[in-house]
């Protein structure tokens, strides 16, 4: 009994340790204003002759067993992150023989979406970072 008050005060303030003193909410999806909350990441590649094209997360990774958002939040969270030389060597292998042109630019821009809980229409609720890498003119 005496030990609620330092499970409360520790969970207020470093957030709920795991595992953890209670056992997991599940509470699901952050809901704001009749809408679930996450953030996503919306991908460009830019070409050498200027112009751009979006492409799906699942077209910008190789197949894993690990969710792509995970992997885009691991090296893409950041611009100091997305330009390790092993990053930047692995997208210009990647995009070496992209059909549309030479490959000269990856793009992620992160953003807030909201999904309507009622219809399930997306809504941008605030842009976050862009993260830009810059694969040269040589594929």
């Amino acid at each position: 009994m005496l030990a609620l008050p330092v499970q409360v005060a520790v969970r207020e303030l470093a957030g709920e340790p795991y595992p953890g003193l209670y056992q997991p909410s599940f509470g699901g999806v952050p809901l704001t204003g009749g809408r679930a909350t996450t953030t996503e990441a919306v991908i460009h590649l830019g070409y050498a002759d200027g112009h751009t094209r979006r492409i799906p997360v699942e077209e910008a990774l190789p197949p894993t067993g690990i969710l792509p958002r995970y992997v885009l939040l691991r090296g893409f969270r950041d611009q100091r992150t997305a330009e390790d030389p092993r990053t930047v060597a692995w997208l210009r292998q990647r995009w070496a023989d992209d059909p549309e042109g030479t490959v000269t630019a990856f793009d992620v821009q992160w953003q807030q979406v909201g999904y309507s809980v009622q219809d399930g229409s997306r809504t941008v609720l605030r842009e976050g970072r862009h993260v830009h890498v810059d694969l040269g003119g040589a594929s």
